[in-house]
């Protein structure tokens, strides 16, 4: 019985961590995705990563920063966010045609992340 109860622990705290995929990994049930971007000291964090997402379905860009920068979704339609220092945002917008879409830092000049938008 204590096996038991050991194995299911640890399916339900491996169900709940996010996958590789640059997400976080709350609300995955219902096919949201939260993308956790921090821009600090020149650099911004993930880097050119893959992340899927569902059409239709919430993405959330969670943005920390410590400087003036821009943030451009390159969907259509596109999403611009403005960032500055000390800002802490939390971005929702959905994509409803399946394909790939940048997330680009403009004033760094990075790909962030690549949503890979799946039907």
């Amino acid at each position: 019985m204590k096996i038991a109860a050991t194995l299911l622990a640890c399916a339900l705290v491996l169900t709940g961590c996010g996958g590789g995929d640059g997400s976080d990994g709350s609300d995955a049930a219902k096919g949201a995705v939260t993308v956790r971007i921090v821009i600090k000291d020149g650099k911004v964090t993930p880097q050119g990563k893959r992340v899927d997402v569902k059409a239709g379905k919430p993405v959330t860009l969670r943005i920390t920063s410590d400087a003036d920068e821009e943030i451009h979704v390159h969907s259509d339609p596109e999403h611009e966010y403005e960032v500055g220092p000390g800002d802490q945002l939390d971005e929702t917008f959905t994509i409803d045609t399946p394909g790939q879409v940048a997330v680009e830092a403009h004033h760094l000049d990075v790909t962030i992340v690549q949503l890979v938008v799946k039907p």
